[in-house]
């Protein structure tokens, strides 16, 4: 094979791990994105990640943690209004899902993809007039000791 054609088949293969990657929803870790007509960030628990300014405009927190209140992270999120039109689906890396909503009622479900037995865990919230509201999941994980 000649390396221009070994060059663009490669080329090939990562457009089609991108666009998959894409389709199912993966987002990257820190880098807020709009999924339908919602804002949204995968984001950690550091240092960093914690403190970071840009978080504070999104009104609508999503944790993930078990009975032992530590955090989980890897789930899939879907968003969708109370009456349960889908909003956003999405697959998070991290222990927290940042979600910028109107005001209204809202549900979210997430299922575990980073942790065997976890399962899924839902709840329904609204948005607060002003600052950050915390939305924990919690999971039948077992705390680490």
């Amino acid at each position: 094979m000649k390396p221009i054609q070994a060059a663009l088949g490669g080329i090939s293969l990562c457009a089609l791990a991108v666009s998959s990657a894409a389709a199912q929803g993966s987002i990257a870790m820190d880098q807020p994105v709009t999924i339908g007509s919602v804002d949204t960030v995968c984001t950690g628990i550091g240092d960093d990640a914690q403190h970071d300014p840009r978080w504070l405009a999104y009104p609508i927190r999503i944790e993930f943690s078990n009975g032992g209140a530590q955090y989980l992270s890897g789930a899939h999120v879907e968003l969708a209004t109370a009456s349960g039109k889908p909003l956003a689906a999405l697959d998070c890396a991290g222990p927290w899902v940042l979600f910028k909503l109107g005001p209204g009622h809202y549900k979210v479900n997430a299922t575990l993809t980073g942790q065997q037995g976890g399962g899924t865990s839902s709840a329904t919230f609204s948005p607060p007039g002003k600052g950050q509201k915390r939305v924990v999941l919690g999971f039948h994980i077992q705390p680490n000791q």
